[in-house]
């Protein structure tokens, strides 16, 4: 009887090991991949097919800025457009980025790929939270009546984007710097 005891608790520690050491084997290889692993990229073929189609798993996808206000237009009623023409727009972008926001990356398919999207990037908006911020200030400003200026909307989410990054990596703690001395250059002799 010692010994079936023995023997079990053997086993069965041997397949906690196994389990542990291959759970481990794949976090390392999942934090070991390129962080844009899951993204879809211009060169892929799902997103070379997804920018020509005009729907995508049954929802429409606008052809740009225009078509995409009308399916907005059309999303919402009155009732509902009216308390958003008493915030700000950027006050508009922040509540309403995890909403509406959300369903425009998702149904408009942002981070896959649209026609859509592929205009967005093209008028150079590259990141899916700043296509999403660019057309949520965009509609805020058609229903308020107001001109859209996207070319200079664009330029300033793109601004706000470097300026955010460069803060980032200036926070970063600086890991090992050295100067390195290069070597005198010989002067030739006449």
């Amino acid at each position: 009887m010692n010994v079936n005891k023995r023997f079990i608790y053997s086993t069965v520690r041997t397949l906690v090991s196994c389990f542990l050491t291959a759970f481990v084997f794949v976090q390392v290889a999942i934090a070991q991949s390129t962080p844009d692993a899951g993204k879809k990229m211009p060169g892929d073929s799902l997103y070379n097919e997804n920018i020509r189609k005009s729907r995508l798993y049954g929802v429409y996808i606008p052809r740009d800025i225009e078509d995409a206000l009308v399916r907005l237009d059309k999303l919402t009623d009155d009732t509902a457009r009216e308390p958003l023409k008493k915030i700000h727009e950027d006050t508009m972008a922040k509540k309403l980025f995890f909403g509406l926001g959300r369903w425009m990356e998702y149904n408009w398919n942002f981070e896959e790929g649209s026609r859509f999207s592929h205009y967005l990037k093209n008028k150079g908006l590259v990141y899916t939270e700043d296509m999403t911020r660019f057309m949520l200030i965009t509609y805020h400003r058609h229903i308020m009546g107001k001109s859209l200026k996207s070319d200079q909307l664009i330029k300033r989410i793109i601004e706000e984007r470097k300026k955010k990054q460069k803060e980032a990596r200036d926070k970063m703690p600086v890991l090992h710097s050295e100067i390195k001395k290069s070597p005198p250059k010989d002067k030739k002799e006449d």
